[in-house]
């Protein structure tokens, strides 16, 4: 039986490398394709995710969180307390002219503290004094004059009685009211503003009003809380009763050096470096201007105002037949705070001053109590008002940066290395790597000779 011979297969044995190599390229692609889709989606998380980051950053700037509670109130100046005669009458109810002008003090006074009741009955009543319609509002402010002697009967300051009109009260520019520990008093004291370190009733400021002033009995007495560097009320208190007692809780606001850099309608303050104005005289320039558009007229402010020599001319001084004018558009001389409240046609709307207080200041928050005590003692010649602090300690809280630029360095770093792997060292390395003269030279291995076998 013959043996059969098979021819190798010379064939297969040549096309088993290019198989191999055919299946190396296909998985070289399928690593490259899988590679880049991963490179992709880690590149769109990294953006996306620094955008949320950035986003941060820029939109929520400032943020005012508790810095400490246990501030001591001494820390801080007492607030300037302002006592103002709202209400009068004639105490024997005499009749004719100067009755007829304490009506008409009454209601300019309404306005101001806005207790009239509405419009119509302003306009209602200003008919019976047609022939007081000229007279600038400055002028009918003042027509109720006291000397500081015959409306403060006794004054506590401190635990210790003092004189109330040589040591503590002064007239106001503007109007019949009278200040303490305020700089916008007549010549107010060099060393005002004063503090307190107790809290409690009378341990800070108590003083007796007398009710009759020549002829002339107080109804009500308006009471304002404010900072001593500034005009504007935190706190207005208007009142018939006989006794006022305030409480105070204030808040004291500080910020940073790093919030200096946003700006200002963001972190909501100025430095003392950045003021020009005050925000009592931004705030009196506002309301100035608020009402000068809506009555055509000018206002006595407790601070004289800046008026443009262009439109100082044609303008003129608020008299009494603008007080429904007034009261319409919601103007007032004790309320002028940043946000002026406007009603017309049941549409209810406010108009914003954006005036921003000092970046370290306190607000004076007071909690009022008020009853006729002095009634049911059978004496009712007198009001007694108290004003302290609620506690020894307050609130400080502190404005700082939601999120710095380092805090957004450190942010951008994580989130390249956590979707894509990579630092700035690496980078740095991967480029350098690149360029042909800083890649690493390796030198190629020396080729020995080869010895000759030699016969046995």
């Amino acid at each position: 039986m013959s043996t059969v011979i098979r021819k190798p297969d010379f064939d297969n044995d040549v096309d088993k490398p290019n198989k191999v190599q055919a299946h190396n390229e296909a998985c070289f692609c399928l690593r490259c394709f899988a590679r880049i889709i991963l490179l992709l989606l880690g590149a769109i998380m990294t953006i996306y995710v620094c955008i949320l980051s950035s986003d941060r950053y820029f939109k929520y700037w400032v943020q005012t969180t508790i810095d400490r509670t246990d501030v001591h109130v001494s820390k801080i100046p007492f607030p300037a307390i302002t006592i103002c005669p709202a209400d009068i009458t004639l105490d024997n109810w005499q009749t004719g002219k100067r009755d007829k002008r304490i009506k008409l003090f009454n209601l300019v006074q309404s306005v101001h503290w806005r207790t009239a009741a509405n419009v119509q009955e302003t306009e209602r009543d200003l008919k019976e004094f047609e022939e007081f319609k000229n007279q600038s509002l400055h002028h009918i402010d003042n027509l109720f004059n006291y000397k500081c002697e015959d409306l403060f009967v006794r004054c506590t300051w401190r635990r210790k009685v003092v004189d109330c009109c040589s040591v503590l009260f002064r007239r106001m520019t503007l109007g019949t009211c009278s200040s303490f520990n305020s700089i916008y008093a007549e010549n107010p004291d060099p060393t005002w503003p004063w503090s307190v370190a107790d809290y409690g009733i009378k341990s800070a400021l108590n003083i007796q009003l007398n009710r009759y002033l020549n002829g002339i009995r107080l109804q009500a007495i308006g009471v304002i809380v404010q900072e001593p560097s500034e005009l504007i009320g935190s706190s207005v208190t208007y009142t018939s009763d006989d006794r006022i007692v305030l409480t105070l809780q204030p808040l004291h606001f500080t910020a940073e050096p790093g919030v200096r850099s946003r700006p200002v309608n963001i972190r909501h303050c100025y430095f003392p470096e950045e003021l020009t104005e005050s925000y009592s005289d931004c705030t009196s320039h506002c309301h100035f201007n608020y009402i000068l558009e809506k009555c055509n007229c000018t206002y006595d402010l407790p601070k004289p105002v800046k008026v443009d020599l262009r439109r100082e001319e044609s303008t003129r001084r608020c008299e009494v037949k603008d007080l429904p004018c007034l009261q319409a558009n919601g103007v007032s001389l004790f309320y002028m705070g940043n946000i002026i409240e406007q009603s017309k046609d049941n549409i209810f709307n406010t108009t914003d001053c954006e005036c921003f207080p000092s970046c370290t200041h306190t607000q004076y928050h007071a909690v009022t109590f008020t009853d006729k005590w002095n009634s049911l003692e059978g004496n009712e010649n007198y009001i007694k008002v108290d004003v302290h602090f609620q506690e020894a300690t307050l609130f400080s809280y502190r404005s700082t940066l939601y999120i710095t630029i380092l805090d957004l360095m450190v942010s951008y770093g994580g989130i390249a290395g956590l979707f894509l792997g990579i630092s700035v060292l690496g980078a740095v390395n991967a480029i350098l790597n690149r360029i042909s003269c800083c890649k690493k030279h390796v030198p190629e291995p020396e080729s020995k000779p080869v010895k000759p076998d030699h016969a046995p």
